[in-house]
């Protein structure tokens, strides 16, 4: 019961949805349908099925475009997790073992989150002037260090103007970049 995709009432609604709905009905049903918080999908299918829910057809598209871009680049294995009290959903990357980065998914919003401890925030403070001003240096100087000494920078991955420097900075979490 725990894991269970969809409450009772949710089960109701799907059952006597009509099949001809108007853009913005399946809009809303889609919003009343969504996950409660902490649903981890069993299958790679489900998972799709669950962004696609929560960020909608266009970011389901980037998300997948990125996600095997970051595989193929990096060798970073990945794997669905459950949401918290920011995100419907997680799907983290990590790299021998260690944690890489990661995407959070709520409502209509699709983010690529970085963690960069010391020796990345040193590496992209010698090349900030390579940054874009407003897409990634704005953000990064907005982001407090936590107590455990990382910024957990917070990205929009819809956003094609500040793709490449993104997989810079995945470059500099990877170590390629000194």
């Amino acid at each position: 019961m725990k894991n269970e995709r969809y409450t009772e009432a949710q089960k109701r609604l799907l059952k006597g949805a009509p099949k001809d709905l108007s853009g913005e009905e399946r809009d809303f049903l889609r919003r009343m349908l969504l996950p409660r918080k902490r649903y981890l999908p069993q299958s790679e299918e489900e998972g799709c099925s669950l962004v696609r829910d929560i960020v909608g057809e266009q970011k389901l598209g980037c998300f997948c475009r990125v996600r095997e871009e970051i595989s193929a680049r990096y060798g970073a294995e990945g794997r669905w997790g459950a949401g918290d009290s920011r995100w419907r959903l997680f799907y983290r990357f990590s790299r021998g073992g260690r944690p890489f980065c990661s995407f959070g998914m709520d409502l209509n919003t699709l983010h690529l989150i970085l963690p960069f401890g010391l020796r990345e925030r040193e590496t992209f403070e010698r090349m900030r002037d390579t940054f874009s001003l407003l897409g990634i240096c704005w953000t990064y100087d907005m982001i407090a260090v936590n107590g455990r000494g990382y910024k957990e920078l917070k990205y929009d991955v819809s956003d094609p103007a500040i793709r490449e420097d993104l997989f810079r900075l995945l470059d500099i979490k990877a170590g390629r970049l000194k």
